[in-house]
């Protein structure tokens, strides 16, 4: 569910990545919802945008896009010539990679 990724993690840079994924993909009529409904601090508001992005799927794209950025930097990290650099950035991207908290 969206609450494992955006609603306890972050929520300002989760959530900001998630609307605008959201406004990539939808139609107008999802458009139209997301505008009257994001950013108000109304259960109900909340309600239809956890649903808007359950339907567009979005948790899925967060993991294949986390995967992805994972990958590329972990063979950037590889690529650097001191072994003392890649032990603290490898150190700091394991405490931010799928993350809970």
């Amino acid at each position: 569910m969206m609450t494992s990724f955006c609603y306890q993690i972050g929520t300002d840079i989760q959530c900001s990545w998630l609307v605008v994924k959201a406004l990539e993909v939808c139609n107008e009529e999802q458009k139209k919802l997301l505008y009257e409904n994001y950013g108000k601090d109304d259960p109900e508001c909340i309600a239809k945008i956890k649903a808007l992005y359950n339907d567009l799927k979005l948790e899925e794209v967060f993991l294949e896009y986390e995967k992805k950025s994972y990958e590329k930097l972990t063979s950037s990290i590889a690529a650097h010539p001191s072994k003392a650099v890649q032990a603290v950035l490898h150190s700091f991207l394991g405490k931010i990679y799928k993350r809970q908290k």
